[in-house]
C-alpha cells in the first residue's frame, strides 16, 4: 500500500491561503441608487389621507437601466422601485398584500419571485418581436435550475428585492418588484400596478392603491 506523504506546514497553509483568496475574490457592489425618502416626492404616487400612507412606484425602463449591474431590461425584466411611507401612529402590515400588474391590453401578472428572476436573467436573449404587444401575462419562464448567472446577478437580486412585510410608524420602506415584461413594446405606456391586502394595525384593510407607472 502506498503512503501518500503528509504535506509540510507551509504547504498547508498555501493551500488555505489559495482557498481563501478564491472564496474572496469577488467582492460585491451594490448599485448606487438614491435614498428612497418619502413616497410623496415621486410622481407616480397615490396618498391616501385618512389612512396616512402614501404608495409610490419609480420604475426603471430601459433608460435608466444601467444603474444596475445587471441588465434586466436585455433580460425583458422590468425592475419598479415601490416606495411605502406610513405617517400613522400605527405599524402598517405587508403581511397580505397582493400586487397586480396590468398592461394596456389589459393582460394581467404578478411580480417575479427571485428564482423566477434569475431564470430570466440566466435564460439566453432571443430577438424580441415588437410586432404586436398582445401577450398573456405573466410570460411562462423556463422551470428547472437556471443556466449560469453573470457574476453578482444572485447578490443584486436579492440586494434589490422588497422584502419588508410591514411599515413602522411614521418611517418609509423600499424595494423593487420585478415584472416580465416579454414582447411589450412599451410596457410603461397604459400600465398600472394594484395594491390591495395592506392592513392596519387593528387588522383593517387599507383601501386599495392604483397607481400609473406612467
Amino acid at each position: 500500500m502506498r503512503i501518500r506523504p503528509r504535506p509540510t506546514f507551509w504547504a498547508a497553509v498555501g493551500l488555505s491561503l489559495i482557498g481563501f483568496i478564491g472564496a474572496n475574490a469577488y467582492d460585491y457592489k451594490p448599485p448606487e441608487i438614491p435614498p428612497a425618502g418619502h413616497a410623496a416626492k415621486f410622481a407616480q404616487h397615490e396618498t391616501h389621507k385618512d389612512e396616512g400612507v402614501t404608495v409610490a412606484l419609480d420604475p426603471y425602463g430601459p433608460e435608466k437601466d444601467s444603474v444596475f449591474h445587471v441588465k434586466f431590461a436585455d433580460h425583458r425584466v422590468l425592475p419598479v422601485r415601490l416606495i411605502i411611507s406610513n405617517d400613522s401612529d400605527q405599524p402598517l402590515s405587508l403581511a397580505d398584500a397582493r400586487i397586480q400588474f396590468t398592461t394596456s391590453h389589459k393582460a394581467k401578472g404578478e411580480p417575479l419571485t427571485k428564482d423566477d428572476i434569475e431564470r430570466a436573467v440566466g435564460r439566453s436573449v432571443e430577438p424580441q418581436d415588437t410586432s404586436t404587444t398582445r401577450i398573456p401575462i405573466p410570460v411562462p419562464i423556463p422551470r428547472g435550475k437556471p443556466k449560469r448567472l453573470p457574476k453578482g446577478a444572485e447578490e443584486e437580486i436579492d440586494y434589490l428585492m422588497f422584502k419588508a412585510e410591514a411599515v413602522e410608524p411614521h418611517n418609509t420602506q423600499a424595494g423593487f418588484l420585478f415584472f416580465d415584461v416579454s414582447g411589450i413594446q412599451q410596457p410603461l405606456i397604459g400600465s398600472r400596478i394594484l395594491f390591495t391586502g395592506l392592513r392596519n394595525a387593528k387588522g383593517q384593510e387599507l383601501f386599495y392603491f392604483d397607481i400609473p407607472l406612467q
